[in-house]
């Protein structure tokens, strides 16, 4: 029988929620090590802590939304647990990122510093929210055909990806939010609205193609030996251009095809380390429903996250004993 491999995938703007990984923070070690770690080199920048804003007053259904803090939280968090999965020995075999994702696939693939990783997250999300125009994402569930169907979604959104058969994003500039949800509305479709601020993936972020490309610091990044599948080119990285890191902002994230290329690799063990779950609920409509159990994901809003890494640890490595990384005090 061959031997499945361990992907890594980690997701994007929009995964994001106040308190995400607050039980891994107070219980342990390793994750809060890397949480504060990170936090301290962020408020080098930002002049205020990721860290106290994420684990504040604010509860979980309130919307976390300002790209200065939903930026650097995302990195942090899914950098920080996939450390944590590592210390576990739970090694990954190649990395997945979709959009902002990639920055944290990208160096657990050993493709750059977790220093020049989260730097470049940070410039980004400062370039982003100076000069990009405001917008908006919706989820959709139908098929793309909905899409391509309609000449009033076409002239007022673009597809910013594709996650499985019958479920897709739309992203579009703020003034043209009302009327769109309207359309999906009367039109009996489900859809929500994505927690995020900027039409990333479209024509309207275009002006700042050069800002992006000059901001991403892209010099230090280099292929190791890790594969990383990118989302941008619905595929495994075998180049990394100065245009890439604008190429992962700018265009449609093809997670269907990027999966259809990792399965023609396969086997894998999926581990989703989005911070909402939503990667592996795209997994499971994308896989036959047999392979399933080859889909596990370690965080989610409803918490219970040093649970969920025993559960991971217990199916990846049964013979071996969780080590006690609790946070003393």
């Amino acid at each position: 029988m061959t031997k499945r491999k361990i992907a890594f995938l980690f997701s994007g703007q929009g995964s994001q929620y106040f308190q995400m990984g607050r039980d891994l923070y107070e219980q342990n070690l390793t994750f809060r090590t890397w949480m504060e770690r990170m936090d301290r080199l962020a408020q080098q920048r930002l002049g205020t802590s990721v860290v106290a804003a994420l684990y504040g007053a604010n509860g979980k259904a309130e919307p976390f939304d300002a790209i200065r803090l939903t930026h650097p939280a995302i990195f942090m968090v899914e950098f920080a647990l996939a450390k944590t999965l590592i210390e576990l020995g739970i090694e990954p075999d190649c990395t997945l990122g979709a959009s902002l994702g990639t920055f944290a696939a990208l160096a657990i693939a050993g493709n750059w510093s977790m220093e020049d990783a989260l730097t470049s997250v940070l410039q980004q999300a400062l370039l982003i929210e100076s000069d990009c125009p405001k917008g908006g994402m919706i989820a959709v569930l139908d098929k793309p055909k909905l899409y391509e169907d309609s000449p009033f979604l076409q002239a007022r959104s673009v597809i910013a990806g594709r996650n499985f058969a019958a479920h897709f994003v739309l992203a579009l500039p703020e003034h043209n939010l009302p009327a769109v949800e309207r359309f999906l509305s009367r039109a009996g479709v489900v859809h929500q609205a994505v927690p995020v601020q900027y039409p990333f993936h479209t024509p309207w972020i275009e002006p700042m193609r050069d800002r992006l490309i000059e901001a991403s610091g892209i010099g230090r990044l280099r292929l190791s030996g890790m594969p990383m599948y990118c989302c941008a080119n619905g595929g495994v990285l075998t180049e990394i251009s100065a245009a890439y890191l604008w190429q992962v902002a700018r265009k449609e994230i093809a997670f269907m095809r990027t999966i259809a290329a990792m399965e023609a690799s396969g086997p894998f063990d999926y581990v989703d380390l989005s911070p909402s779950g939503t990667l592996s609920t795209f997994l499971k409509y994308l896989l036959p429903k047999e392979m399933s159990f080859r889909v596990l994901n370690v965080m989610a809003p409803f918490g219970r996250d040093s649970e969920r890494i025993a559960s991971v640890l217990a199916l990846l490595q049964p013979n071996s004993r969780l080590v006690s990384t609790a946070v003393e005090g």
